[in-house]
């Protein structure tokens, strides 16, 4: 059982940008070249996604270094928001290799207080159909369902082309569907001030483990842009 209490702005895998089609919809999407060979990089986003599935505790050592608070300081101007996160509570998982899914209990606090017990996330992996369309030869895609009313579904994307033996053109995005109640407090402001920079930091140590086979304890250089 999971005992690591992280905070909401660290599970949600979440946006920069709000969809014109649906304004409950934000989205991280971000190009970017890593120095590595794709199927090394490729290796980096499964063994991500497996981690989330099957060991999230594991994902404190390695993609989530900067962006929490074990041995990592916050940004000064991240403390006033980040100070009434939502946390969540890892109790339970389960997870079939087979099918690539997995099942997450948590229980919800707000303020130090539970509000929601024994929720569920439900993630799998599935099959990115538009990623050839798209000029990628390597893909990795994970989406996600949330059994309360908090959210609405989520997915993550990695998607890889080599330039050559050693660089990689890598596209990364993160969409996250926020229930109607949540999304009215998300902000344009929050959004950017108190949760997607922290998955900028994701995608750049998975570029760094994918580049040396593993992610450094260092002091991130944090952008608002």
């Amino acid at each position: 059982m999971l005992k690591r209490t992280i905070s909401l702005t660290v599970l949600l895998i979440a946006a920069s940008a709000l969809y014109a089609k649906n304004p409950q919809t934000r989205a991280v999407v971000i190009d970017t070249i890593c120095n590595a060979p794709a199927h090394a990089m490729q290796h980096s986003a499964e063994r991500y996604f497996y981690h989330f599935q099957a060991c999230p505790d594991s994902l404190f050592m390695w993609v989530y270094v900067g962006i929490n608070e074990y041995g990592q300081k916050d940004h000064p101007k991240k403390k006033k928001q980040n100070k009434n996160a939502i946390q969540l509570v890892y109790k339970d998982r389960t997870y079939d290799p087979q099918t690539k899914a997995g099942d997450v209990a948590i229980d919800i606090y707000v303020l130090g207080m539970r509000w929601w017990k024994d929720q569920h996330l439900g993630t799998r992996q599935i099959e990115d159909s538009l990623a050839a369309e798209a000029g990628y030869t390597h893909s990795s895609y994970l989406t996600a369902t949330y059994s309360g009313s908090i959210l609405e579904g989520a997915h993550v994307m990695v998607r890889m082309d080599s330039l050559n033996a050693h660089t990689t053109r890598v596209h990364y995005e993160f969409s996250l569907t926020f229930g109607k109640v949540l999304a009215a407090f998300i902000s344009d402001n929050v959004w950017k001030d108190a949760i997607a920079w922290r998955f900028k930091i994701i995608l750049a140590n998975l570029v760094e483990y994918a580049e040396t086979g593993e992610v450094r304890q260092k002091d991130h250089v944090w952008d608002d842009d």
